[in-house]
């Protein structure tokens, strides 16, 4: 049993698959992140975002966080939409259900001439249920960090 793990292990690992971001074939290897910016009226996402964005970095990917002045890469990421949607409707409670819908703009863009090598639109849903504890904030944490992961490896070639 032992020796068939280890032949399937090293199979995989002999296929030359790679987990997560890989843009050093591009000359990537450092990455700066700019601070979210905002265009919409929901205001205070943008820090938290960009904050996610840096550990993301670190966690789905193979580059290095760096400066602007460091980097090979900076990816400038823009909040273009937050929607509140109402799901279900309460009697004492106005809303028993609902979710948050955002729509970001993620670009990655050189740093020698300003190519811009990844250009993507990611979306995202977080709901909420008010009888269960959560809200409109849980909500927009959840979405907040899973924006982050989604954006870090939409990076990736063919995502």
């Amino acid at each position: 049993m032992r020796r068939a793990a280890l032949c399937l292990a090293l199979l995989v690992a002999a296929c030359g698959y790679q987990a997560g971001l890989d843009l050093r074939d591009e000359g990537v290897r450092r990455v700066a992140v700019r601070v979210v910016g905002n265009e919409t009226f929901r205001q205070r996402l943008e820090i938290p975002l960009t904050r996610e964005l840096q550990e993301a970095l670190v966690v789905h990917s193979n580059v290095v966080p760096a400066s602007v002045a460091e980097a090979d890469a900076v990816l400038e990421v823009d909040i273009a939409d937050v929607r509140n949607r109402t799901l279900v409707q309460g009697a004492q409670v106005p809303i028993r259900e609902g979710a948050l819908e955002f729509a970001l703009d993620a670009r990655l863009v050189a740093t020698d001439g300003g190519r811009v090598l990844r250009d993507r639109r990611i979306l995202e849903r977080a709901e909420f249920r008010v009888p269960v504890g959560e809200n409109l904030d849980s909500a927009t944490r959840e979405a907040v960090r899973d924006l982050a992961r989604k954006i870090v490896l939409s990076l990736e070639a063919d995502f």
